[in-house]
């Protein structure tokens, strides 16, 4: 009864809390509607704009961007690379392996012509890429990224008014990342992008990149040109890239990167991230180089790069000092000369620096090697060189170099001790010895090979951290010849901490130098 009485008392509460809820309910419904104020009764925004004062000169600035983007987008089209492959299947592969393994055939009285694997199915699977590509002439030439169609049996170009044409490769060059496309439909009015002159480029100068990021077509972004001649580290690739904080993200690769007069200076091709995304870092290939390796495709079908026949390297502050050139002075050191090729033949010698070709200044090797590449085999150049801290200028007729063949430096000879006693000498933590016929296989070196071998290297040692090996063959010390270690004992006896000391060493059949200051 207790309990019941409970239950009877709580029914009349819980429908006395229902009904002062909906009646809280619909006093506030009626207040809020009676509380709204009528349309075009409330004044948004500021009934003035706020005054803000600018120079003069910044009122260009307003539509510059803007107006770039509208002139150069149209010249920037969609690069969509399909990749075709054919996938065989059989209907029925248990007969396809073992035939008719239960006779069944014979049984039913089919004659054994009759027995076939049954029949196969062809499907094709197509995977998609994206990239982009600039317009270079009004009857369909496309500039674009060598890694873009890299493998593909179909490409569809897009403009940025939405027609769509197929297109074929006409030339590739894997060593700069450049490729050509051309649009197969016969056109003569496409939008063509003004080819501008990378060389005038300047760090800080502003740099509008124009592509299609993750497929998102015509996407312009802005920054400046952050540093010129920029290398990524492959040193088998042609490499002078800008660099440019504009953003650049997958699917950028091969669009444009223009200037400030809208001018084409440049085609991105990568970035620099460590999350698959922009990080402030991109890199284009420089027009000038871009366009004469368009042209050789195009006329051509090949790339002709000049051909030195040298090992270069970049002069560091030690090696400057035992060169004893001035802090001003600006090239390349030769580290070795191969026998018969253009260098050789037109007299340059190993330890030579070059300051110029063909009357532009080379600042690294990096320089030397684009610039001798970016001459036409068989043209006839001058090089400035110092040596002996004389300047000189040697005319060279370059050639190309020939595909797979092995090259030989211009000094070797008899060893003039050619002894086989094997003695050593030690010296900075290097422990090294007459090259005796079996010092010489172990070293991989010709056996009349001047000069002394490495046996051993302290791993703790200075020479050791500056990257002296181990089998490195020293040919001379401070410009001075080693045949022995005669030699080698003579010319480091007198070397004091703080002096410099440059060494010529041999290593896999190519020579070069290695200076640094004795501590």
């Amino acid at each position: 009864m207790k309990r019941f009485a409970v239950a009877q008392t709580l029914i009349p509460i819980s429908i006395l809390s229902a009904l002062i809820g909906g009646a809280i309910f619909i006093y506030s419904c009626s207040f809020a509607n009676a509380d709204r104020p009528e349309k075009g009764s409330i004044t948004f925004g500021a009934v003035k704009k706020t005054p803000i004062s600018s120079a003069a000169q910044f009122t260009p600035f307003r539509t510059m961007f803007a107006d770039i983007a509208e002139k150069v987008v149209p010249t920037v089209v969609q690069v969509i690379p399909t990749k075709i492959d054919t996938v065989i299947f059989s209907n029925n592969p248990f007969y396809q392996f073992f035939g008719d393994p239960f006779g069944l055939n014979d049984f039913m009285g089919k004659r054994q012509q009759q027995r076939r694997v049954p029949p196969v199915e062809k499907r094709e699977y197509k995977q998609q890429g994206l990239g982009s590509g600039v317009i270079v002439s009004a009857d369909g030439y496309i500039l674009t990224n060598y890694h873009v169609v890299a493998g593909a049996d179909e490409i569809e170009i897009k403009t940025s008014d939405n027609r769509s044409f197929e297109a074929d490769v006409i030339g590739t060059d894997s060593l700069s990342d450049v490729a050509v496309v051309k649009i197969k439909e016969k056109v003569n009015d496409l939008p063509v992008a003004y080819l501008g002159d990378s060389d005038k480029l300047r760090p800080g100068d502003w740099a509008i990149a124009i592509g299609n990021p993750f497929s998102l077509a015509s996407s312009v972004t802005l920054g400046i040109v952050s540093a010129l001649g920029r290398t990524t580290g492959n040193s088998n690739n042609y490499q002078n890239f800008i660099q440019t904080d504009a953003a650049i993200n997958p699917g950028n690769s091969g669009g444009a990167l223009v200037n400030i007069e809208g001018e084409l200076v440049g085609i991105n091709t990568m970035i620099y991230t460590q999350s698959g995304g922009y990080m402030g870092i991109g890199f284009a290939i420089p027009i000038n180089m871009a366009r004469k390796i368009m042209e050789d495709l195009i006329y051509e079908g090949k790339v002709n790069r000049g051909w030195l026949g040298v090992m270069i390297q970049d002069i560091d502050p030690a090696t400057r000092e035992a060169f004893n050139l001035s802090p001003e002075t600006k090239g390349v050191l030769i580290g070795d000369v191969f026998k018969g090729q253009p260098a050789d033949n037109a007299g340059i010698r190993r330890g030579d620096i070059v300051i110029s070709v063909n009357n532009h200044p080379v600042r690294s090797a990096n320089d030397l090697r684009n610039s001798i590449a970016a001459i036409h085999p068989g043209e006839k150049v001058p090089l400035e060189i110092i040596r002996n801290n004389k300047k000189l200028i040697l005319n060279v007729t370059l050639t190309e170099r020939g595909s797979n063949k092995l090259y030989q430096s211009t000094k070797t000879g008899s060893n003039n001790e050619n002894t086989e006693k094997e003695e050593h000498a030690a010296y900075l933590g290097i422990t090294a010895a007459n090259l005796t016929l079996e010092l010489s296989q172990k070293a991989g070196v010709d056996k009349d090979t001047k000069g002394v071998v490495i046996i051993e290297i302290d791993p703790n040692s200075q020479v050791a951290q500056e990257g002296i090996n181990q089998f490195d063959i020293i040919l001379e010390i401070n410009k001075k010849p080693v045949s022995s270690l005669k030699d080698f004992k003579s010319l480091t006896k007198n070397l004091k901490t703080g002096e410099s000391i440059i060494f010529l060493l041999q290593r896999q059949g190519n020579t070069f130098f290695k200076a640094f200051k004795i501590r």
